[in-house]
């Protein structure tokens, strides 16, 4: 009895020691498609923590990762409703707010209704059932938008304070995605965040006492174009990014990653055809400071930037798309005359030498001019 006591208190002691986060963790982060098991063991073998979507992927593929020694973080988003989740309908219509922007199919939630939260809640349980070690809960910036709900910073720290409890009771660990004006509020209670651009934006320094409590910032750069000599760039040695977990990845974020230190990897995946939508879905404004556009757009109360980035959300291929009355328009870029860009496809940009025309009825529309164009 003694001994398999003995045997029980190790393997919880192991199990507890993988799903500890650390400083500097390397990362993998797909949201685009599922990793591929059927070619197991899959690159990046050396990442420990892999950040993957909760409901496109399979409890099998969570355990399978965990079984290698993976950390699994699981990805949803906690701050919209999407009208093709199962649960939509689960949303009272009175706790949605304004649509975002180009995106007809999505609203910002009252993250403080307690119907809302039920919702939310029994995702965390998902999480838990599928053995998820921690959650990365998405679009939780609404108060940094037009959301119609009239959300405050404050409401999201009451919010992510929630999320973190909810969390802790299935003993999963937490993140916190973006929003650098209330990092050092929640800092206590989160054990990780995610960071979208914060080198093209010159803004990883706010991370600075984070990283120095060992705490790891999974940190996400969209280079344009992306290739190896972009890791002698800013995105990996910029002011404050000493320390972090960097990867450089295409704005769908499919398999395909650069390190730092020069290394790259094309994770196998599985499925994928759907689109990635922008966390911040205002028009696109001067950044503050960087030689490179910004992806996405965002306003805040407290602090002064104003930033576009992509998100980590995905629309499966089966929810509605977005569709426009205007005509296909070309864009600045090469072309090949008579041929037609689909739906989501690229249609322009600098050095671009594809078709620079949309089919109908969709519109080559400036995602980050004049580097990148895309059919919406």
């Amino acid at each position: 009895m003694l001994c398999w006591l003995i045997w029980v208190g190790l393997l919880a002691s192991t199990s507890l020691a993988q799903i500890a986060f650390r400083r500097g963790q390397k990362f993998q982060i797909i949201l685009l498609g599922t990793p591929d098991m059927s070619k197991f063991p899959l690159p990046p073998t050396d990442a420990p923590v892999w950040d993957i979507d909760l409901f496109d992927n399979e409890a099998s593929t969570i355990q399978t990762l965990k079984q290698a020694g993976k950390i699994v973080i699981c990805y949803f988003s906690a701050g919209t409703w999407e009208d093709w989740r199962e649960d939509a309908k689960d949303f009272p219509q009175g706790d949605l707010g304004k649509v975002l922007p180009e995106w007809p199919n999505e609203k910002w939630v009252r993250t403080g209704s307690q119907k809302i939260r039920d919702i939310m809640a029994k995702r965390i349980k998902i999480a838990a059932d599928k053995g998820c070690d921690a959650i990365d809960p998405d679009n939780t910036d609404g108060y940094q938008n037009d959301n119609g709900l009239n959300l405050l910073n404050t409401d999201l720290i009451d919010y992510m304070r929630w999320l973190q409890r909810i969390a802790a009771q299935y003993n999963m660990k937490i993140g916190l995605k973006n929003s650098l004006d209330i990092l050092d509020t929640l800092a206590p209670i989160i054990d990780f965040a995610v960071n979208e651009q914060c080198a093209q934006l010159s803004e990883c320094n706010a991370y600075d006492s984070f990283l120095a409590s060992n705490k790891p910032v999974f940190h996400i750069e969209y280079p344009n174009p992306l290739n190896k000599s972009s890791v002698n760039t800013p995105s990996c040695n910029g002011p404050g990014t000493n320390g972090m977990s960097t990867v450089l990845k295409e704005l769908h974020l499919n398999g395909y990653t650069i390190y730092c230190d020069g290394s790259e990897v094309d994770t196998p995946t599985k499925g994928g055809t759907s689109p990635p939508r922008p966390s911040w879905s205002l028009p696109p404004v001067p950044p503050r400071s960087s030689s490179r556009p910004i992806i996405s757009t965002r306003t805040s109360t407290v602090m002064p930037t104003s930033i576009y980035r992509p998100s980590t959300t995905l629309k499966p291929s089966s929810s509605p798309g977005r569709t426009s009355s205007r005509r296909p328009t070309s864009t600045p870029g090469g072309g090949q005359p008579g041929c037609r860009q689909k739906h989501w496809d690229q249609c322009g940009g600098n050095d671009w030498k594809g078709c620079t025309v949309c089919e109908s009825p969709y519109t080559c529309k400036g995602v980050s001019p004049p580097w990148y164009y895309q059919c919406l």
